[in-house]
């Protein structure tokens, strides 16, 4: 076994390691990029203010004034010397191209904000307050690493390895860190659910059982967990089991009752108010059905199956999804840890499997309860994703957290008892033990790293300032001016040939060479021989890492630019790749220069890249396409007569569908024409086949052909118009989401090539 004084310097080792991590994921992450932040830091300035609590609609921003305030007000208190300079509702320059491709790997518009100068250290204001407020909670975290290790070492007093490997899971879970590191009431609703699970083990291993004593302690830690965040009302049913349990073991049913009331009158006590409050403002003493109101609100009768679609997403935003969910870590992290834990989750039920009578009588009643808040907090955060738009985030899961880290430790632990050992010697440790301790310091170092890549390798990327580069780098040497304030020193494309679905990569080394008096905006366009816009992508310099007011002359940057081809492009065609810069508001574009200072026109062609049609199996079908619409019917094709056309003609476009199911519902065809600005022109809906055919006919794996005619008003304005295509019920309006092969919502619009009205 761990000398005593060794392990005290292990968990110590380990709760220092993770405030340090956690504090520099939070000096990485710029103010107000966390889950959610900016809401619940304005609940802070509103105590120190105003010194009131926010009130749900009642302010002309949010400020999360359904959350209990208990870490709030420590926040406050910690930071209520602060003059902030601000009004509670600032609210930062936000970034319109955030979160472009959310769902990929990169470091391309993660930032919801524009950071200034304002927000570097040293901190003041509002950067101090919010860095501060962020330490409070770090310091929370760290006493959920605390109590974790103190739940196992109760449990399990003389296996202290599985304490300790339960906090390192804890402790380096990079969304905990992340989380820890940012303003938020999740952490202290994870300390809130330990300090409960510590309270319930703790009466489950005392000798004297029940008595008043338990009633004050539990009661207490009730209270303070209807402070911290409402969820933890659910935790009420693992005291019951802990108390309940206690009771019918030593036959105190007298003593149960009494501790109950006990528990309810001291929860009462310190929480009530609270309650009161809402009953008073809300006419319920939740504040829930307010914050429906506010927010929205799914019908669980027919959200369950939208539930079980974002279960995936809880599972990797428990470990590590930053942000709002736009920066992920590799799918292979996430399949690792689902593997980790199907394991150890198993390793479980060995000690049943082999008859361990012994281990089951010691850690089986523990074991039962931890399952049992894992499974209560599972149901919660489901029950959750019925009901509301907002609720698959793994952060929810915070107060079961421990539980599970717990679960996961001694389920491995299990496994690692099977391997075969060598005799050891009298005076060395049980080879138990041993194999125990190799497998938390295995367990350890693996989490420690991990964590350290998420940071380095994901979370430092995605807000670092774009690179220099040297003179050597530079490929295609252009040296054209934008307007006297840039000059563009050279370029590269990655591939002149592309399919739709493809990228085109675009390199950009960029020269400052004046102080720009605003925002200028990048844009990068491919526009095919036709004049019709093929592509775009327009975005803050630096990919939203560098905005162009942020610039002195002599600042040297690349960037690269991902110019994504439309699914729904229309092939084969070819275009010109083009680059330039333009003001937000006024909408003009910067003069493009050459080295001789003449006008070369306000944007810069790159070079020609050609749209080739995308063949996949044997099919052939103009513009191939996997559209695929609620797994009921998939695009995988279309074609226009014509692509230019004059006012008071007619457009012929062609679908083909592909039926993905049978009993498909009886949906229409819609078909609108909108222009540049999104102002919808022209509808056309009908049944398919202009409406001589239903859907709901169909059989699946059938392919048809769709036939349909937009008439074009006569005194429509000639220009360039975009087609957009949706299905719609027939019986209720509702459109059927297009969804994304690995099971993301994109969009219930398709998007079709563009089109010119000509004269």
């Amino acid at each position: 076994m761990f000398a005593e004084r060794r392990l005290n310097l292990a968990i110590g080792a380990v709760v220092t390691a993770f405030i340090i991590l956690s504090a520099a994921y939070s000096i990485a992450n710029p103010l107000h990029e966390a889950t959610d932040e900016l809401r619940p830091y304005r609940f802070i300035p509103h105590l120190v203010q105003r010194r009131s609590l926010p009130v749900q609609g009642a302010m002309e921003c949010s400020a999360q004034g359904h959350h209990p305030p208990l870490y709030y007000a420590a926040a406050a208190l910690a930071t209520s010397w602060i003059d902030t300079g601000r009004d509670i509702c600032y609210e930062p320059q936000t970034n319109p191209f955030w979160a472009y491709n959310y769902w990929e790997i990169g470091v391309d518009n993660k930032n919801q904000y524009l950071h200034r100068a304002d927000e570097a250290f040293p901190w003041s204001g509002e950067a101090l307050a919010a860095h501060l407020s962020r330490f409070v909670n770090i310091l929370v975290g760290a006493g959920v690493v605390s109590v974790t290790y103190l739940i196992g070492r109760t449990v399990w007093p003389t296996r202290p390895f599985l304490a300790l490997g339960g906090a390192s899971i804890i402790a380096f879970n990079p969304m905990f860190l992340y989380m820890a590191g940012a303003i938020n009431n999740d952490v202290i609703a994870a300390l809130a659910g330990a300090a409960v699970t510590l309270g319930c083990v703790r009466l489950m291993r005392d000798e004297n059982g029940l008595g008043w004593r338990w009633g004050v302690i539990l009661g207490a830690l009730y209270g303070l967990a209807l402070l911290s965040k409402f969820n933890l009302a659910a935790i009420i049913i693992t005291i019951e089991l802990a108390v309940t349990w206690v009771a019918w073991r030593r036959k105190q049913w007298r003593e149960w009752m009494q501790v109950n009331l006990l528990i309810a009158g001291v929860a009462l006590l310190l929480a009530g108010w609270w309650f009161l409050r809402n009953q008073m403002l809300y006419g319920e003493p939740t504040g829930f059905e307010r914050l429906t109101e506010l927010w929205g609100v799914r019908d669980p009768r027919d959200s369950f199956d939208l539930a079980i679609a974002e279960l995936p997403y809880v599972w990797t935003s428990l470990w590590g999804r930053f942000g709002y969910g736009q920066i992920p870590l590799p799918r292979l992290f996430y399949d690792v840890l689902g593997l980790v834990a199907v394991v150890a989750l198993a390793g479980l039920a060995l000690p049943l499997l082999q008859r361990d009578r012994e281990e089951l009588r010691e850690s089986g009643p523990y074991l039962l309860l931890l399952l049992a808040n894992v499974g209560l907090f599972f149901a919660v955060i489901f029950n959750y994703l019925l009901v509301s738009p907002a609720g698959p985030m793994g952060r929810f899961f915070f107060p079961a957290l421990p539980s599970l880290a717990l679960l996961l430790s001694y389920g491995l632990s299990r496994w690692v008892a099977l391997m075969p050992v060598r005799q050891a010697p009298e005076d060395e440790a049980d080879p138990g033990q041993r194999r125990g301790i190799a497998l938390t310091a295995v367990l350890t170092a693996s989490l420690f790293i991990a964590a350290l890549i998420a940071l380095f390798g994901y979370l430092m990327p995605a807000f670092a300032r774009p690179q220099a580069y040297a003179d050597a780098e530079i490929a295609n040497h252009t040296n054209v001016s934008f307007g006297n304030l840039v000059a563009l020193k050279g370029f590269e494309i990655n591939q002149d040939t592309v399919s739709a679905g493809d990228d085109v990569e675009v390199t950009l080394y960029w020269e400052v060479t004046g102080k720009p008096p605003g925002d200028y905006l990048e844009f990068v366009h491919l526009i095919d021989e036709q004049g019709l816009m093929i592509a775009q992508r327009d975005t803050h310099p630096g990919l939203g890492r560098f905005p162009a007011g942020d610039w002195s002359p002599g600042d040297r940057f690349k960037e690269t630019i991902a110019l994504r081809i439309p699914d729904a492009a229309y092939t084969p065609s070819s275009g010109v790749l083009s680059v330039g810069l333009y003001a937000p508001v006024e909408g003009y574009r910067l003069g493009v220069y050459g080295p001789d200072g003449a006008l070369l026109g306000d944007a810069f062609a790159l070079g020609d890249v050609s749209l080739v049609p995308t063949q996949k199996d044997t099919e052939a079908y103009p513009n191939l396409m996997e559209q695929n619409f609620a797994n009921k019917l998939m695009l995988v094709g279309y074609e226009y007569d014509r692509r230019q056309v004059a006012p008071g003609e007619e457009l012929g476009i062609t679908l083909y569908w592909k039926a993905l199911a049978d009993k498909i519902p009886d949906y229409e065809v819609q078909l609108r024409l909108l222009d540049e600005t999104g102002w919808v022109m022209e509808t056309y809906q009908e049944r398919p086949q202009m409406g001589t055919a239903s859907t709901s006919e169909w059989s699946v794996g059938e392919i048809i052909t769709d036939r349909h005619v937009l008439p074009i008003s006569p005194a429509i304005t000639p220009g360039v118009y975009r087609l957009q295509l949706a299905l719609q019920r027939s019986s209720d309006n509702e459109r059927p989401p297009i969804i994304h092969e690995d099971g993301r919502w994109i969009s219930d619009k398709l998007r079709l090539a563009d089109i010119r009205i000509a004269p």
